[in-house]
């Protein structure tokens, strides 16, 4: 590995441009008290595990004392048999005990199936309940698993709706495991907070008090999180003493293209290279894309360069792929008989796929979470491994391949979620006065603002108050109208109009923005035309098309201020947040020639404005700054949104969350501010929880965000600083250097 790294840097393009070593750690263990019993020593013997590390130690005693429990530790870290021991134990002494156990993704429970099944005792009667499982056998899983693997989606419509059929299990409720809690972020953690409220006042009502167990990678704030989803504090165990083989991480920035306006060579190009290189060594790798497509064109690219016995040695996997065939594939990726695979984040959770050699990355995976577990694939033993990351176009990427003291250095960020969320509450409100009718000690459960959220469902006739009690007022759940990965109004569902398949669905935001009448949409590398968006039938019509241009949609905002929460002095600058209602309509669309960029047209749009109330931070900027840093009249609507955008672009950098999370608004002159100011904004109805993060980083986000636009070779402006993809003025107007003048000045 040494010899590849160092040919590398030999290469006069200068594609590397950070090599980092991490040497080996050893393992520290310890010794549980009491003793595991002798059958399940044995069972762990013949697994090949003779001690406990001591972080498992630790894990162990804290559950068994019923205390909720997060552990938090790397990819191989043996994460699962602090909660597998404690299960396994319980049974043992009484067999009527049940276990919960959630999982993000139906693979990872299949999986995670399989790993307990190793430890299996006759008392212990372990299954999956999940969309793929049969209507007969979810009847017999109810009847006789003590130990059910589910996702959350299962847990929110299948079982608590239905709670009487489980009664008996959830009578005898001893643990409920929640597995790579580190997903749980966003709108999606803060339904999820919910569900996990639910299933404890369901499990209370039939008299049971489960201890919650929560295993994750490293994030910022695990004691913080799982208090906010389940409303109980937990132990934080997160000292991981697992061993780990030498490491080198090599940073690989494609170069600068000869076009002047700051493109790089292609990331996945570039990342297909390195991939076959490593392949060429006989090094076994796995490489991460960012999309299906990004997979499915590597794997072909990779496949057609290859020597036959070697194109026969690799893989693609994806979600999308019938269960067997990436059944097959792990299995191959486990027994070493595959040389590599190319992946989507589908393998970047606790999947087994056993030891491997290197890791391939294109492109920064969103979050120092991610980037651990996907580098972590590699080295799951204690041999030596190598991680190579490719920087992509965007801000972050290039922020890290001029920083990468910050990739390594930097703290985790913190997963946020917020359980408040009143179009959130009001929906999980409505799910559990179906489940069982609500009282005011519920407010223990579902939090203090019940009885506000309750009142306004008993206005819209939703809820019915007899006897003290709030029923659901009809006799269908509303549960499956609940979409748990969204936020407001439920999901637009894009149809094909010549088959009347269903191809997915987006939230109403995004059907506004990407299923407009005209708009070109992509699914699965195919390419579709949007002929009418049903808002009534809340669907998008669309048919088959090979055209040669994209659509990018021009997107009218304003934002006015409904509660200032907090203010605070940030250099020159005024910081605030709060809460903001945002206004957004589509007003028109262009056609761009796809290898040109060339505009082909130009179309108005006939669309209702969206009105949303969410939380916002922003940042205002007085008079005397703009004159102070030389910023004219003409050059200061240019100045604001380029700063706004590059700041969006780093907000992930402390907060877990994606671009697409979030929004943006500046002006030269906000009336109720009274003055220039811009506004970063969480673009869920309710908030996310991700605008009080960047209010607490906001001195550290700025100075990132006057790094990257200052680092940033370009000479106008390019993606890699202050153009972003979803950008609804097409990023005009751009002032690049009015934005590092106003940056530098502000905050001196």
């Amino acid at each position: 590995m040494e010899a590849l790294v160092d040919g590398w840097l030999a290469d006069p393009d200068g594609r590397v441009v950070h090599v980092e070593k991490v040497a080996a750690t050893g393992a520290a263990y310890a010794t549980l008290r009491p003793a595991l019993r002798a059958e399940l020593t044995d069972q762990l013997a013949g697994l090949g595990v003779e001690r406990l590390y001591r972080h498992q130690v630790q894990a162990i005693e804290s559950i068994r004392a019923g205390i909720n429990t997060v552990v938090v530790a790397g990819t191989a870290s043996g994460k699962s048999l602090c909660y597998q021991v404690p299960i396994i134990e319980s049974l043992l002494a009484d067999d009527a005990a049940t276990a919960l156990l959630l999982y993000p993704t139906k693979a990872l429970a299949q999986d995670q199936l399989r790993s307990i099944h190793k430890l299996a005792v006759p008392e212990m009667v372990e299954a999956t309940y999940d969309g793929d499982t049969e209507t007969d056998q979810r009847t017999w899983v109810r009847r006789h698993a003590n130990v059910v693997l589910t996702n959350p989606d299962m847990l929110h419509i299948g079982i608590l709706p239905h709670h009487g059929r489980w009664a008996a299990f959830l009578s005898q409720l001893r643990f409920v495991v929640v597995d790579e809690m580190h997903m749980l972020r966003g709108i999606f953690g803060s339904h999820v907070s919910h569900v996990l409220r639910r299933l404890r006042r369901l499990a209370a009502h039939y008299g049971a008090q489960p201890t919650f167990v929560f295993a994750s990678a490293t994030i910022g704030n695990p004691g913080d999180l799982a208090q906010k989803l389940t409303g109980l504090p937990a132990n934080v165990i997160d000292a991981d003493t697992s061993p780990v083989g030498d490491k080198t991480y090599v940073l690989w920035n494609p170069p600068l293209l000869d076009d002047g306006d700051g493109t790089r060579a292609s990331a996945l190009g570039e990342a297909t290279d390195v991939f076959l290189d490593l392949i060429g060594h006989d090094l076994h790798t796995i490489a991460f894309t960012r999309s299906r497509k990004g997979t499915e064109l590597m794997y072909r690219w990779a496949k057609e360069r290859l020597a036959p016995e070697l194109a026969d040695a690799i893989a693609a996997y994806r979600g999308g792929y019938l269960p067997q065939e990436r059944r097959k594939i792990e299995a191959d990726l486990f027994a070493g008989e595959l040389r590599g695979v190319v992946t989507t984040n589908a393998l970047e959770l606790g999947i087994d796929v056993g030891s491997l050699d290197a890791a391939v990355l294109t492109t920064y995976p969103g979050t120092i979470a991610s980037f651990r577990q996907q580098t972590g694939r590699a080295g799951r033993s204690v041999e030596e491994s190598l991680a190579v990351l490719v920087g992509g176009q965007d801000a972050l990427d290039q922020y890290f391949m001029n920083h990468p003291e910050e990739l390594f250095d930097r703290p985790p960020e913190a997963a946020v979620v917020n359980p408040a969320n009143p179009e959130v509450l009001g929906a999980h409100i409505g799910c559990a006065a179906y489940e069982l009718p609500l009282t005011p000690e519920d407010r223990g459960y579902l939090g203090e603002e019940l009885e506000e959220r309750a009142a306004q469902l008993v206005q819209t006739e939703r809820l019915r108050v007899r006897d003290g009690k709030l029923y659901w007022a009809s006799r269908r759940s509303p549960a499956p109208d609940v979409g748990i990965r969204t936020a407001g109004g439920g999901p637009y569902n894009i149809v094909d109009d010549t088959t009347g398949k269903l191809l997915g669905t987006l939230d109403e935001g995004a059907a506004f923005m990407q299923a407009h009448a005209g708009a070109v949409y992509l699914h699965q590398g195919e390419t579709y035309l949007v002929e009418r968006l049903d808002l009534e039938a809340r669907e998008a019509r669309v048919v088959p098309s090979k055209v040669g241009y994209y659509t990018q949609p021009k997107e009218e905002k304003w934002i006015g201020l409904r509660e200032i929460i907090a203010r605070t002095r940030l250099g020159r600058f005024e910081l605030a947040h709060g809460r903001v209602e945002v206004e957004s309509t589509v007003v028109a669309y262009q056609r761009k020639e796809i290898r040109t960029r060339q505009i082909l047209g130009y179309e108005p749009l006939d669309l209702p404005p969206r009105r949303y109330e969410t939380q916002a931070f922003w940042i205002e900027v007085p008079d005397l700054l703009i004159h102070t840093a030389g910023i004219e009249a003409g050059e200061l609507p240019g100045t604001l949104h380029a700063a706004e955008h590059a700041a969006i672009g780093m907000l992930p950098l402390f907060a877990i969350c994606d671009r697409w999370d979030i929004g943006g608004l500046s002006t030269a002159m906000h009336p109720e501010i009274g003055g220039a100011v811009w506004f970063i904004y969480d673009g869920y109805p309710g908030g996310a929880g991700i605008a009080p993060v960047g209010y607490d980083h906001g001195r550290r986000l700025l100075v990132a965000t006057m790094e990257v636009i200052r680092e940033c070779p370009c000479e106008a402006g390019c993606p890699s600083c202050v153009q972003s993809p979803k950008c609804g003025n097409f990023n005009d107007p751009l002032d690049k250097k009015g934005a590092v003048r106003l940056l530098e000045v502000g905050l001196t």
